[in-house]
């Protein structure tokens, strides 16, 4: 099993001293993934080496966060320089730190960077790669810059609210004002106003950068130069607490004073925004506090991830199984919630519904389920967004999202493009959700051959990524999103494949990428379908008929290796998944005459039957 360290339990990470006696050259850094458990431990020991350096309990005492108490959340994004078009990230509340390029370990940060965030979240521009202008355009955040979330902060100004006073690529300048004090508000339109009761001593210009044109106040001047106690070449000695450069880049708009709510006080509050950070002053903040780094991590994962909610708030989602029935009177497949009072109905239509994969959340009534179901011509499978509302009360009545087209439907306005179809109506199945939720893979039929395929999670624009001709099903993703795993039939019968995934572009309006280093994981003469990655990212699950009927069995993921079979008996056990915590699969078996969902241990052992009725119940699926 993959290892993290330096785990933070009830908000206290290890100590700087405990840190020293850990030989970090040893340690091998790991793929990152969102929904591994372990999301609230270091993914890299560089990012723990420039946390620890100034967040450590050794160093911190009464003091404010210049990261946050600890991680809790961390990706391969999409980024054009880094290795196959990806980098590992890390999310803390006051920041994200980066390896864009994972060979460089220059300096005492060893090569970690902490982007731009700012910037982008001013002018809605996601930076995509080393050039400044390759980036994606999105809408500025209006998420606020101080206090509260938006809904219980509803006057804050937003980072939007800045674009006419702040220098992202647009030449903006302020003028010197170096002995002024600072009067000048901002509201969440952007509109400047005065108040001279504010212009305080603390608040005096002090220095101004000539690098963007911007002023800085004597409070956040001595912030930005404080002497302390950092965490050094394994120990704690006294100097300057941050790299103000490294840590908050060049200033980007002078000072203005906001009104925002912090807890259930609406303060004053001033605000000054840097290229990778913001610096907020509390007046009456207790001593050490009255200054600090703003939440721009919480921030700018809110704006790049509308949809997951707020990690940093709450525990690992775990949203309950759901598997295809024919349960409710119909002669075909609907999807159904398992509760131990009875099966819930969650889709309602004249042809069936069969669902693949979550989309999980931070955020439960954001919980979103793929399925796919030839309801729209009878004829052609297509692939739907549940949002399932019906999992937390919502019941029935809720939304589904067309998301493929290429049965000759005709688009919404404004798409999604269904892409090139060169032999007309095709089918679109098998759609798995990227681990943070922005892609999409599944298998398309539009070339001829079952191929596998992969879509922004709008469903825009599709891209192929095998093109064997053999018959591809069931795609999935590595917990970290920088490989994907299917099943396909080239030889007279199925096997398992895994490859890493290369990016060319990944944006809001189309993803380019292909497949490298493909490897066959396993090779026998029989079926081997229906893999599921655990959520560690280190077995795979899957179904073989290799003894004459359908069982279960556990392979590593990375090589096909360590091979355990799950299920003996004269039945067929099939289509595995796990649970959110790695620890249970569930399965359908047909060993009482018909098809139902079951559950067992790793180890195979304390086989339950959740499901008992007279018709079938097929494909169980909890969130990946």
């Amino acid at each position: 099993m993959k290892s993290r360290w330096l785990q933070r339990s009830a908000g206290i990470v290890a100590s700087g001293l405990t840190l020293a006696a850990l030989a970090f050259s040893s340690i091998t850094p790991i793929n990152a993934a969102p929904f591994d458990g372990a999301r609230q431990q270091f993914t890299d020991e560089r990012f723990a080496t420039v946390w620890n350096r100034t967040d450590s309990v050794d160093v911190r005492s009464e003091r404010s966060w210049y990261w946050g108490p600890g991680p809790w959340f961390d990706y391969a994004e999409f980024y054009r320089h880094g290795e196959q078009g990806l980098r590992t990230v890390q999310y803390f509340d006051k920041a994200r730190m980066e390896l864009n390029h994972p060979e460089d370990r220059s300096g005492w940060q060893q090569g970690v960077t902490n982007g731009l965030l700012v910037k982008e979240l001013v002018s809605g521009r996601m930076q995509l790669g080393d050039n400044p202008y390759d980036v994606d355009e999105r809408s500025p955040a209006d998420v606020p810059v101080a206090g509260n979330p938006r809904s219980a902060n509803p006057n804050a100004p937003g980072y939007g609210a800045f674009a006419g006073v702040t220098t992202v690529d647009n030449g903006y300048r302020d003028p010197n004002r170096i002995g002024q004090r600072i009067n000048t508000t901002i509201d969440r339109g952007g509109n400047l106003g005065l108040r001279d009761d504010l212009a305080t001593e603390a608040t005096e210009i002090v220095q101004y950068n000539t690098v963007t044109g911007h002023n800085i106040p004597r409070v956040f001047w001595d912030f930005m130069n404080l002497q302390g106690r950092v965490y050094e070449d394994g120990r704690v000695r006294t100097g300057v607490v941050v790299d103000w450069l490294f840590a908050m880049g060049y200033p980007v708009s002078d000072a203005y004073w906001t009104r925002s709510q912090i807890g259930g006080v609406e303060k004053d509050v001033l605000v000054q925004l840097f290229e990778r950070r913001v610096l907020t002053y509390v007046p009456d903040n207790p001593e050490g506090y009255k200054v600090e780094m703003g939440n721009v991590g919480q921030h700018y994962f809110q704006w790049r991830y509308p949809h997951l909610g707020q990690p940093w708030a709450t525990s690992n989602p775990n949203p309950p199984l759901v598997y295809a029935t024919e349960a409710f009177g119909t002669s075909h497949w609907e999807v159904a919630m398992y509760a131990t009072t009875g099966s819930v109905r969650l889709t309602n239509s004249d042809a069936e519904s069969v669902g693949y994969s979550y989309r999980r959340s931070f955020q439960p009534d954001q919980t979103r389920i793929l399925i796919d179901s030839r309801r729209s011509d009878g004829e052609h499978r297509q692939i739907y967004e549940f949002a399932a509302g019906a999992l937390y009360g919502g019941g029935e009545g809720v939304s589904l999202r067309r998301i493929t087209y290429s049965d000759g439907a005709t688009p919404p306005i404004g798409g999604p493009y269904p892409g090139w179809l060169p032999n007309g109506a095709a089918n679109e199945y098998n759609a798995a959700y990227s681990p943070d939720g922005t892609k999409i893979l599944f298998i398309s039929d539009r070339m001829g051959n079952p191929e596998v395929f992969i879509m922004t999670a709008s469903g825009n624009s599709p891209a192929q990524l095998t093109s064997n001709g053999c018959v591809n099903e069931s795609p999935g993703w590595s917990p970290d999103g920088r490989s994907v795993y299917w099943a396909s039939n080239c030889g007279g019968d199925f096997e398992l494949y895994r490859a890493e995934i290369t990016y060319q572009y990944d944006t809001s309006y189309g993803v380019a990428a292909q497949l490298s280093n493909v490897r066959q994981l396993t090779d026998n003469a029989s079926d081997d379908r229906f893999g599921r990655v655990s959520p560690d990212g280190e077995h795979i699950a899957f179904t073989s008929n290799r003894e004459g009927n359908d069982d279960i069995y556990v392979i590593n993921s990375a090589d096909g290796g360590g091979e355990r079979r799950l299920t003996i008996n004269n039945a067929n056990d099939d289509a595995p998944t796990w649970s959110a915590d790695g620890q249970i699969l569930a399965f359908a078996s047909d060993r009482d005459g018909d098809f139902e969902i079951y559950t067992m241990n790793l180890d195979g052992n304390e086989q339950t039957q959740l499901t008992n009725n007279n018709v079938a119940d097929r494909w169980p699926m909890w969130a990946q």
